[in-house]
Parts: C-alpha cells; structure tokens; sequence
C-alpha cells in the first residue's frame, strides 16, 4: 500500500496575480525611459564627441555651434598632441562640429541625417598634418554622426605611431 499524499493545495489566484505583475513590470520599463537613448524623458539629449589628435605638433581645439561642453563632460574642449578626448554636449539639430574654428561635420550636409530621438556620438581625427576630418567606421552606416552612448578612447600609444 502506498503512503498517502497530501492533498494539492490549489491557489487559483497566483497565476492571475504573476501575469498582472509581469504586466505592470514591463509596462513600467517600457514607459519610464531608462534604459533608452534620451534618458527618463525630462532630460536633454546627449552628443558624444570623440576627438582623436594624431598631430604630433600641435594641440587643437573642438567646438560645437550648439553651446559649451556639459558640466559632466569627461573632456574639456583642448586636445593635446598625440591624444584623444571625449567631449559631451546638449543634442541641437541643426549642428556644427568644429575643429580650430573650421567645420569638419555639419549636420545638415549628412547622408542620413542626423539620428533622432536618442543620444548621439561623433567621432573626428585630426591627421598628422593637421587636417581634421570625420570618422566613419564599419558599424556606421556610413556617416560619422551615429544614435548610441558607446565611444572609448584609443589607447595613447597607438595614436602616433
């Protein structure tokens, strides 16, 4: 003979209320903004601009037409021979980034416009002879101007090699 078994114990509740948790968990971090490109909503969006000095004569100076650098900014505006800065700034559209007073990305002269809606990231060299001009890489649709959060300076010794 076997042992006998408790009887189940059924909670017709449970179910119901764990689905309407669920519920109310994604619907508040589908609205409260987050985890997204322009923060909770109330906030500006942010431009992240990377600027990396392969010039080994000079430092140069950035600029943007939409105002100063933000207090948090890693950054200030001057970058040094042979080195790189991250530089953040209110989102405006329309822009220019500027590298010693010459325009280097104008926003309305990009292929794609400029991302909306999210943070954004630029990134700039300044060649070794001076020149500065904007950075596509593979990931970028083809355009220097990007919506993302992500930019990491080079290590120092591989920028004027």
């Amino acid at each position: 003979m076997r042992p006998r078994v408790a009887p189940r114990v059924s909670h017709r509740w449970i179910r119901p209320l764990a689905a309407a948790a669920a519920m109310m968990l994604l619907a508040t971090a589908c609205t409260s903004g987050g985890g997204g490109g322009g923060g909770n909503g109330d906030s500006a969006y942010v431009l992240r601009v990377l600027l990396v000095n392969r010039d080994p004569a000079a430092s140069h100076v950035l600029s943007y037409s939409g105002g100063a650098p933000l207090a948090g900014s890693p950054d200030e505006e001057t970058v040094e021979s042979c080195s790189a800065i991250i530089v953040h700034y209110d989102m405006t559209d329309p822009f220019e980034l500027l590298v010693d007073g010459l325009p280097v990305i104008i926003s309305d002269e990009l292929p794609f416009g400029v991302p909306v809606e999210t943070d954004v990231t630029a990134t700039m060299d300044v060649l070794a002879d001076g020149t500065a001009v904007p950075v596509i890489g593979d990931s970028q649709r083809g355009s220097p101007v990007v919506g993302g959060r992500g930019l990491s300076r080079p290590a120092a010794v591989a920028i004027c090699l």
